[in-house]
């Protein structure tokens, strides 16, 4: 007598899940939200150009956000530099830093927290610093802090001497006095202390340093924190 073995059909995979809508692989060219976000950055850009306006800032930040994608950064870091790139080349286009008191300190601010991040991540990539798993024990993660930190505050440092030589070169003004230039760094300090951490927690989740599928991601957990 011969036994049938019955084999259990293979459940079909939902069409529409959380994990393609935002975290994306749609299609090869527009993969997910951001990639919108960067399709509507650059067409906005055009027409601002088509409507004779200045455009050298937005095309500097177009360039950035396609390089972004270029480089498949994670999407945290990526949204980040779509975020930061609105921020700088919208607010100069369209006279924020002017029109509100607060702005540039908090460009100064949010600028330094969301890329600071992703620069580091760069650098590892290039070898120059070392890879989140080597870092093991508490003091190498205090160490890590102190880098991203220190990163940070530097490239705070370097924009604010650009932008004294570039006031020595026209009228436009963009250091008013010491004042301004003490504020500007001191959001730049919490900015970076604040990526500092963001990293951090990065590190302790064992979150990949390139994007990853949407479907790798469907069970990750991003609060996740691997044992020491």
């Amino acid at each position: 007598m011969s036994e049938t073995l019955a084999h259990p059909t293979p459940a079909r995979a939902p069409g529409v899940t959380w994990q393609k809508v935002i975290l994306g692989d749609w299609t090869r060219v527009i993969r997910d939200p951001l990639d919108v976000a960067r399709v509507a950055f650059i067409v906005s850009a055009i027409v601002w150009a088509v409507l004779g306006h200045a455009m050298t800032g937005l095309i500097a930040g177009s360039a950035v956000i396609i390089l972004a994608r270029v480089i498949s950064l994670p999407r945290f870091y990526d949204a980040s530099v779509v975020l930061v790139m609105f921020l700088l080349a919208w607010g100069s286009a369209l006279s924020w830093y002017g029109s509100w008191g607060f702005y540039d300190n908090l460009v100064h601010f949010i600028t330094p927290l969301l890329t600071t991040g992703m620069l580091y991540l760069l650098l590892v990539r290039l070898e120059v610093l070392p890879e989140f798993h080597d870092l093991k024990q508490v003091h190498h993660r205090v160490g890590f802090f102190l880098i991203v930190l220190a990163l940070g505050m530097a490239i705070g440092a370097g924009w604010e001497i650009v932008e004294w030589l570039l006031d020595q070169l026209s009228d436009v003004g963009r250091v008013a006095n010491a004042d301004d230039t003490a504020t500007d760094l001191i959001s730049d300090t919490l900015g970076s202390a604040g990526s500092a951490l963001i990293l951090v927690a990065w590190s302790l989740g064992n979150h990949s340093m390139k994007r990853r599928p949407g479907a790798a991601l469907a069970h990750k957990k991003f609060f996740a924190i691997r044992a020491a």
